[in-house]
């Protein structure tokens, strides 16, 4: 379930050398209010992709690429996946669609933590980053779905209903977007034990890719898409019911 990070109106600066920071420099994105606020909200992303993004987002700086060439690079990731679901042979076409997945994820990561951490945030690269990223779930999904088909041998079953899962996923953006909490822009509060199983469900987005890998299960992991997205929408749906 998707959190996207706030960025002010026109903020941008800017450090004066990004490719003579140090590695450290970079771990200490960590220590950011944009990683906390990730483990609490995605959490799989958070262990699973951001340790490798600080490494990779230390050598773009050392290469002088900007963080919107690496989100442009994100996009070509998230364009390829219905391409290696469609063209490779199904016993590989799993395993690459996996990869490109996690790629992604993982791009995801360096563009934002580049950004903090060589002081070239503004409102355009978040706005940009946050398109792509409603962008590739959907075609992560169609991926899936198609795997689906092809693994089990149906026609465009499987795709459609991953479609449908894509758009349930994109359904729950909107409302979040339109609906709003207001609370959820304040300061977070310490969890109560109450929440953790929701948090825990909210968090497993980063776990998605994986499900390219599920074999005899294909069919069953696109059904959990679609439950997942059909979640979504209710949490998102949750503040007009506290208004009722």
């Amino acid at each position: 379930m998707i959190r996207r990070g706030k960025l002010q109106a026109g903020e941008i600066s800017q450090v004066h050398d990004p490719a003579g920071l140090s590695l450290a420099a970079f771990a200490n994105d960590f220590k950011s209010d944009a990683y906390r606020e990730e483990l609490r909200g995605n959490w799989a992303s958070a262990v699973l992709y951001r340790a490798p993004a600080v490494v990779l987002a230390w050598l773009c700086a050392r290469l002088g690429l900007r963080p919107i060439v690496v989100t442009l690079m994100a996009l070509l990731v998230a364009l390829l996946l219905p391409v290696l679901a469609f063209a490779l042979p199904i016993s590989t076409a799993p395993v690459w669609v996996f990869l490109g997945g996690a790629i992604y994820q993982i791009l995801d990561c360096v563009d934002g933590t580049l950004a903090r951490t060589t002081g070239q945030m503004s409102r355009r690269g978040a706005d940009l980053d946050f398109i792509i990223d409603m962008a590739q779930w959907g075609l992560l999904y169609l991926s899936i779905g198609f795997l689906a088909d092809r693994s089990i041998g149906t026609g465009w079953e499987w795709t459609l209903l991953g479609v449908c899962a894509a758009w349930a996923r994109l359904m729950a953006r909107v409302i979040r977007d339109r609906v709003g909490d207001p609370q959820s822009n304040e300061t977070p509060r310490p969890l109560r034990p109450i929440q953790l199983p929701a948090l825990f469900l909210a968090g497993i987005s980063g776990l998605i890719p994986f499900l390219a890998l599920s074999g005899s299960w294909i069919g069953a992991a696109v059904i959990a898409l679609l439950i997942y997205g059909l979640l979504d929408i209710a949490e998102g749906l949750l503040p007009l019911a506290r208004r009722a």
